[in-house]
């Protein structure tokens, strides 16, 4: 049964990476609009292009896209005119949309036509019906009726510069752009160069499972795509970025097997080792009989051979459904197991079930065979507990794997620790293997260390604290612990690495939970928000409606506008610095340098205050009392104009917000400055999000948006794209079996002792003891071994957490200030194995001290 855990480990383990891995690839390729956007150069023949771009694999669709920028758009209305800085022209076809739905979202009129992106509708103030304006280069103007306005949720990616340098950073898309028909173009581009992109759109389903395979075939069809056109073509390649991400997020999850799947199958291996241990007094017996009877050392080992391949095959043959049905139970609803990969896992599961029956099995053999004492039955029947320590710990090995843990986690850390390696404009990721020797160290050195101290304790042992009441021996049962300490010590080691593992698991993912049910809150803003269509006039007041949908504890509103640092735009975020908390999810690490307590006091009491993100501060050189000059649309003419900011502090993350600049202010500062009052959403408090969301949207306008964190957490995607359910379906490996690798290591501990102390607890009985009084040996053995076994864990749990919450922190978004604890499982593992202790103490010394004259004989 040991070797078909170990099976079962090791192949559930090996297939959950390689279908974490096609989940990954398959969720990165899903989330790309446009894979390619094929941007024809100035000395490129835009046919020829296209040809080209129409003979490659595995093409779904090619659609031809123009873009030409104009100087200016206007449009007048009730309040008078409106004018814009430049703008782009898109040129697509009427079917765009469908052909790659990612790319444009309709929002208001119809989707076909003169559409308006949402902020260019916003700075025109103009609604489906109503008329703008185009400027053309060469003067002229141009008058288009607006069909419908629409958002565009890839504008990054959709606007990007083809063929920038990697490292160039991202440039923020524009804000005013115009989707007009192929046939309007014509008329507006006079003046202007037209730049030719093909966007492409490849068939997902034939990619290879594996994210750096699959990263691999696009760049060499990219390669042969560039061979072909000779120069006359740039590649935006969006579906390699996003291959790319997903290829570290392999990695990762690679890292988490490594990290915690090798403990698992050297403690599967220590269960192994028990188990065997249990009959080794019967095996150095059955071999002294054999050897009397003239058998000789080839005999004994061909023997010792079948019984291993039999305890093999009969571990393969339970360990591989075991497998099986472990990954169906730790898989996440819709995946589908890879054969190939799956196959290859099995196999491997197998190979490391027959090293651990050999190494268990064949070994004590071998060494029953080569010991010097072997020659009398009397010798090879006989056993003695060692008395001297085992050699690791007389070579102070936990000390020098400590050490050196210590000091590889120092060197490794001083610069922040990156154990997944992804240069910027490169396109390879790599594992810094040399930040994992600390864990790697730690784990034996712990164990080893547990070891020590736990001997060290039994050994210093007596009976003076007990009371030496009559059918009492307290002296006698420490005498006996101390005797056998070593073997109680590595008893609770093995106890201790099994508690370590699977509170350290259960550690890491309930802070990863935590950290992405924050993720989640962060994209949607608080429990409920409530988001306006572009273009609508809400004032704060309107949120007063909201506050009688079930369950809303508070309702804040939240400013959103965009903002000119410098040439950037950035999104600015108007905000009730007194009560924001209420509804907003904020912690201490979203204000570097301060708490969010103090920040925002700062900004209560600063009215032109502004919070910068990192890279604003370090890109303009400003410093917390700074003045600033952001330009924001003022007036009732919507005309950025130049207002005066001070720079208070530093700002990471705020609900809603992007992942790289941004801006938070005081709303009172906004409105004043701007004249506007306009409310972007509203974050509500709820005790229910469900039904207060559900509650919003049966009874708001169309076209206003209300989302919530139990909804969104299936499609929100964090820093890693390692999905919550792929997590929770490594979480359930893990924890399933460190829980029953728990209980085996302390049973089976136990066992080994009432096996190996068998002969004692027959003559004691023998002699009268009653079982009470037998069983306060091995009760004796219980305790030490599963104190020190529960205290060991805790230790190792509490730095093995530590350093995998360090050495994967890239997986997290954000990062964590503290590690989440699961306080319920990890009470229920204790008590688990305390019961089962106590459960192998009353049955094994019942079953251990049975006198009758076969056990008699036996002796």
């Amino acid at each position: 049964m040991s070797v078909a855990v170990t099976v079962a480990f090791v192949a559930s383990l090996g297939s959950f990476i390689t279908v974490s891995s096609a989940d990954l690839t398959v969720r990165a390729s899903a989330r790309v609009p446009v894979d390619w956007q094929v941007q024809v150069t100035p000395q490129g023949d835009p046919a020829r292009v296209v040809a080209a771009v129409g003979r490659l694999p595995d093409l779904r669709a090619h659609v031809a896209v123009d873009r030409v920028a104009v100087p200016e758009l206007s449009a007048t209305g009730p309040d008078g005119s409106r004018q814009t800085g430049q703008a782009q022209i898109l040129a697509m076809p009427q079917d765009y949309a469908a052909v790659f739905p990612g790319e444009i979202r309709p929002l208001v009129g119809s989707a076909r036509g003169v559409l308006l992106a949402q902020q260019t509708a916003a700075n025109l103030a103009v609604v489906p019906g109503e008329t703008i304006t185009v400027r053309t280069a060469d003067g002229a103007t141009s008058a288009l009726t607006v069909d419908g306005v629409v958002d565009l949720p890839a504008a990054d990616s959709l606007f990007q510069v083809v063929g920038a340098p990697a490292n160039a950073g991202a440039t923020a898309p524009p804000d005013n752009v115009v989707l007009v028909p192929p046939d309007r173009l014509p008329a507006l581009a006079r003046g202007t160069t037209v730049v030719h992109q093909i966007h492409v759109g490849f068939d997902h389903t034939v990619l290879p499972h594996d994210p750096a395979a699959a990263g691999t075939l696009i760049q060499q069809r990219d390669n042969h795509l560039q061979i072909e056109v000779a120069g006359g073509a740039l590649v935006g390649d969006n579906l390699q970025s996003a291959l790319s991400g997903a290829r570290e997020d392999a990695l990762y999850a690679f890292l988490l097997v490594l990290l915690l799947g090798v403990p698992g199958v050297a403690l599967a291996a220590t269960v192994a080792v028990l188990v065997v241990a249990l009959r080794g007094e019967r095996r150095r017996r059955e071999v002294a009989l054999l050897r009397l009877r003239g058998a000789g050392p080839g005999t004994v080992l061909r023997l010792a051979a079948g019984e291993t391949a039999l305890t093999a095959l009969l571990g393969a043959a339970l360990g591989l459904p075991m497998a099986w049905l472990a990954i169906r139970l730790a898989l996440p609803a819709g995946s589908h197991l890879v054969p190939a990969s799956t196959w290859t896992a099995l196999g491997v599961g197998v190979g490391v079930g027959v090293a651990v029956a050999a190494g268990t099995q064949l070994g004590p053999a071998i060494r029953v065979m080569q010991d010097r004492r072997a020659g009398t039955v009397r010798a090879d029947t006989s056993f003695a507990p060692p008395d001297r320590a085992p050699w690791p710990l007389r070579l102070g090995l936990d000390w020098i794997l400590l050490a050196g843990a210590a000091v590889t986690f120092w060197l490794t850390s001083r610069g922040g620790y990156h154990v997944v390696l992804a240069p910027e404009g490169v396109a390879t990721t790599a594992v810094n293997y040399a930040a994992l020797l600390g864990p790697a160290m730690a784990w034996p050195g712990l164990a080893l260390l547990v070891w020590r101290i736990s001997a060290g304790w039994f050994a210093r042992r007596t009976g003076r604290l007990s009371g030496d009441r009559p059918g009492r021996a307290p002296e006698l049962e420490a005498a006996s612990l101390r005797r056998r300490r070593h073997i109680v010590a590595r008893g609770s080691a093995g106890l201790a690495v099994a508690l370590g593992l699977a509170a350290s698991t259960a550690v890491f993912t309930s802070t990863y939970d935590a950290q992405a049910r924050l993720d989640v809150a962060l994209t949607v803003g608080a429990d409920v928000a409530v988001t306006e269509p572009p273009g609508a006039v809400v004032s704060p007041s309107a949120g007063d409606t909201l506050r009688d949908a079930p369950g809303v504890r508070a309702v804040e509103p939240l400013q959103h506008r965009f903002a000119y640092v410098g040439p950037d735009l950035q999104d600015i975020y108007g905000v009730n610095a007194d009560t924001i908390r209420r509804v907003a999810p904020l912690r201490d690490s979203f204000t570097p340098g301060s708490t969010v307590s103090s920040a925002l006091a700062t900004l209560s009491s600063t009215p032109d205050g502004v919070l910068l993100s990192a890279e604003t501060l370090h890109d303009y050189q400003l410093r917390p009392g700074d003045p600033v000059q952001l330009q924001l649309q003022t007036g009732p003419d919507r005309i950025y104009q130049p207002v005066t900011f001070h720079v208070i502090g530093q700002i990471k993350e705020f609900p809603t917000a992007p992942k790289d600049s941004f801006i938070v202010a005081n709303a009172a500062y906004i409105i004043h400055v701007t004249g506007s009052d306009a409310v972007g959403s509203f974050l509500i408090g709820s005790s229910d999000p469900t039904a207060t969301a559900a509650s919003l949207r049966s009874r708001l306008a169309p076209g206003v948006n209300v989302a919530d964190v139990r909804s969104a957490r299936a499609t929100v995607t964090t820093a890693s794209g390692l999905a919550a359910s792929d997590l929770a379906g490594l979480s359930r490996l893990e924890l399933g079996f460190g829980v029953l690798l728990a209980l085996a290591c302390s049973g089976l501990a136990l066992l080994l002792g009432a096996s190996q102390r068998r002969r004692s607890l027959v003559l004691l009985r023998a002699f009268g003891a009653t079982p009470r009084q037998r069983g306060r040996f091995l009760a004796t053995e219980a305790r030490g071994l599963v104190l020190g076994g529960v205290l060991g864990g805790a230790a190792i749990a509490a730095a093995i957490s530590y350093l995998l919450i360090k050495v994967l922190t890239g997986i997290f978004d954000p990062p964590p200030a503290a590690p989440a604890i699961p306080v319920g499982y990890l009470v229920a593992l204790v008590a688990g194995v305390v019961a089962a202790a106590a459960a192998v103490v009353v049955l094994g010394g019942r079953m251990a001290g049975a006198a009758g004259p076969k056990e008699l004989r036996d002796l």
